[in-house]
């Protein structure tokens, strides 16, 4: 945030009525956003080190988004001021300011859309695909999905299969990121369900699928998201999406 320019007011973190904790998904171009003066010198450094233009642009987009983001939670932490730091298996995570409640965050990029969920104190993980993209649905399934998953996308019509394909990957990639461990996890140790009566669904060799929560929407005409977070024994989590950057 420059100075001189007021704090946006913050939004909610849980409902006002219930209590509920509220998740808030916002999305950005990298074309028309990205301010490399909020972010840090190890950020800045980072980015430079991209050799194509567009990916670099899609790095920045996605750290202000992130920044931003943040703030929109607690407006009294300016962007450039929060400070990060990474788990065992290189989960970001906030390392200050110290905030109450504590916010938890997940960050997805794909060619033209930067992504951030931000939550509080709950595990929780983001991942967007470009619906166009390029992939051999059968052979990833195959080596990357649970044997069940995998049936799903053998027996989809060819026209569909990329669909299907993309369904079961976007809400994996959201959970494994959301456990800290993405695809460190076994293929065959877990299964998501996309079109699970209720929404999505997970089963899982050492997890509890009835503590988490799913959500997937496409955005615009080439984009798929997926979010995942881990409500364990609470109410159900509003997953607010919103239009655009904070």
């Amino acid at each position: 945030m420059r100075e001189g320019t007021p704090p946006p007011p913050p939004v909610a973190l849980h409902h006002a009525v219930t209590g509920a904790p509220l998740a808030h998904v916002w999305a950005a171009a990298p074309d028309a956003y990205g301010d490399t003066t909020l972010l840090s010198a190890e950020e800045r450094h980072r980015a430079e080190a991209f050799r194509r233009h567009q990916d670099r642009r899609l790095f920045v987009a996605a750290r202000t988004l992130l920044r931003t983001a943040l703030s929109r939670s607690v407006p009294e932490v300016p962007p450039a001021d929060w400070r990060f730091t990474t788990g065992p298996h290189g989960r970001p995570e906030p390392a200050g300011p110290h905030t109450v409640p504590r916010l938890r965050f997940s960050v997805a990029h794909a060619p033209g859309l930067a992504v951030c969920l931000v939550c509080p104190e709950l595990d929780c993980g983001v991942d967007v695909e470009v619906t166009d993209r390029s992939v051999d649905p059968v052979r990833v399934a195959r080596a990357m999905f649970h044997p069940r998953e995998a049936a799903r996308v053998f027996a989809a019509p060819p026209a569909e299969r990329g669909a299907v394909f993309l369904r079961h990957w976007t809400l994996k990639e959201a959970y494994g990121k959301a456990r800290g461990l993405g695809f460190l996890l076994p293929p065959d140790s877990y299964a998501v369900t996309p079109d699970a009566s209720g929404g999505p669904r997970l089963a899982a060799a050492d997890d509890d699928g009835r503590l988490w929560q799913f959500a997937q929407w496409p955005h615009g005409g080439r984009h798929l998201l997926a979010a995942a977070v881990r409500r364990c024994h609470g109410p159900d989590v509003t997953v607010v999406r919103h239009s655009g950057p904070p």
